[in-house]
């Protein structure tokens, strides 16, 4: 009959017990697990971003034609090239 540490051991080794907090291996586990989920939100950001570029045309007449006005796309400032950082309607200099 095996004793009950060396079956605690064996459960450790191959990783079916969850391991105690405060030890190396708990924060090692951590840290990976923080790791994985991180390049998951990256990867997830990265596709949105693609998704955002190649939908961004479509996106544009959808704002355009919203009734409320909410998101402004053919601003004035924009198409005159304005720098408002300092004072407002301040147009660019352009050399």
């Amino acid at each position: 009959m095996a004793n009950k540490n060396s079956i605690i051991d064996l459960e450790e080794l191959l990783g079916l017990k969850d391991f105690d907090k405060h030890t190396l291996e708990y924060d090692l586990q951590l840290m990976i697990n923080d790791s994985k989920e991180y390049e998951e939100r990256q990867q997830r950001k990265e596709d949105f971003i693609e998704l955002f570029k190649e939908c961004y045309d479509e996106l544009c007449i959808f704002m355009e034609s919203d009734s409320k006005r909410r998101i402004s796309v053919n601003c004035f400032t924009c198409f005159k090239g304005m720098d408002l950082r300092d004072k407002y309607g301040r147009p660019k200099n352009r050399s």
